[in-house]
């Protein structure tokens, strides 16, 4: 019996070991670790402007308390299929904190990895995106930021400068939660002002062009969502608004800076730097679960001042007063 005790007392502290093990690393590095080179593998849905400067400020934050961190940054390009293949190479390489930049990058990484602390970014609404429940208490190994700005607030603002708007059209990637979400909002908003929403979704970038032809005749405002397709495809999007003389507004400063009119929305190098905060947190030691999910309460006017000139505005000089202008 005494035997027996002993060998149940050493397969106790053996599970104890392991369990404290696995917890040390999802939950940053533990004190025994505090030299040990920091690495953090990046996973980006794509490319443009707001995702860059996500990836940007969020690194600035890591070089500050880290600057020999090794961090590998992978690109899907838009492709979700290859988010899965991305994730498990960096479980492989056995990085400290995964990064994961936009929606669907942010729920690749959470369906896969459940043993390395997930900071994300760039996503608008968490908990419809099955990422976490509860903002406060994020459960798991993954909170992060959410680029939420409040649409009504938005679209208040833009009707002071375009008050005859009746019609606005929002176009939206048929794979993307956030989109869904950011619409709602905006039908619930523009219902109580008596203005429609016109809505076309596209699967890919090639079907942008074909989708903006056909708002023309429909719409005379266009609300640029905060999704990546949209994003990626501003400048085809402006181009068609501009030709038929139609304003438009945007989520967030990326696509203003590829013709889209005016933004009053949040910025993202503040919000990667925010997540970047939180990812040190992390990796100091401090469990995900007392780290809440991140909400800007800030948002600056940004107005493209050519795109003004080409729409002809008789009100120019009051859309572009008070904002930073991009020429």
């Amino acid at each position: 019996m005494k035997k027996l005790g002993k060998f149940l007392g050493l397969l106790s502290l053996l599970f104890l070991l392991v369990a404290c093990n696995k917890e040390s690393k999802t939950e940053g590095l533990s004190s025994d670790n505090s030299d040990k080179k920091v690495k953090i593998g990046i996973v980006q849905m794509s490319e443009h402007v707001a995702l860059d400067r996500s990836e940007k400020g969020f690194e600035e934050e890591i070089k500050k308390e880290f600057p020999d961190a090794e961090i590998i940054l992978k690109n899907a390009s838009g492709d979700v299929t290859l988010i899965p293949s991305i994730v498990s190479a960096f479980q492989g390489q056995k990085c400290d904190l995964i990064y994961a930049i936009a929606t669907p990058a942010a729920q690749g990484a959470k369906n896969i990895v459940k043993d390395i602390p997930i900071v994300f970014s760039a996503v608008t609404d968490p908990v419809s995106a099955g990422l976490v429940k509860d903002l406060e208490k994020p459960e798991g190994n993954i909170t992060g930021v959410s680029d939420y700005i409040s649409i009504k607030m938005q679209l208040e603002n833009f009707l002071e400068l375009f008050p005859q708007t009746k019609n606005i059209g929002v176009l939206f990637s048929t794979n993307e939660v956030n989109s869904k979400y950011q619409i709602e909002e905006l039908k619930k908003a523009c219902q109580n002002l008596s203005i429609g929403v016109k809505e076309v979704g596209v699967n890919n970038i090639n079907d942008v062009s074909q989708a903006m032809t056909s708002f023309k005749k429909d719409i005379d405002a266009f609300y640029a969502l905060s999704d990546n397709l949209v994003a990626s495809s501003a400048k085809v999007i402006s181009e068609r608004l501009i030709e038929n003389k139609i304003p438009s507004f945007a989520a967030e400063e990326g696509p203003v800076e590829n013709g889209i009119l005016l933004s009053n929305g949040v910025d993202y190098l503040d919000l990667g730097r925010k997540a970047g905060e939180m990812a040190v947190q992390i990796l100091k030691g401090s469990p995900v679960k007392d780290i809440p999910v991140y909400f800007s309460t800030e948002s600056s006017k940004v107005c493209n001042e050519n795109s003004g000139k080409k729409l002809n505005l008789e009100n120019l000089d009051q859309v572009l007063k008070d904002a930073r202008l991009i020429k």
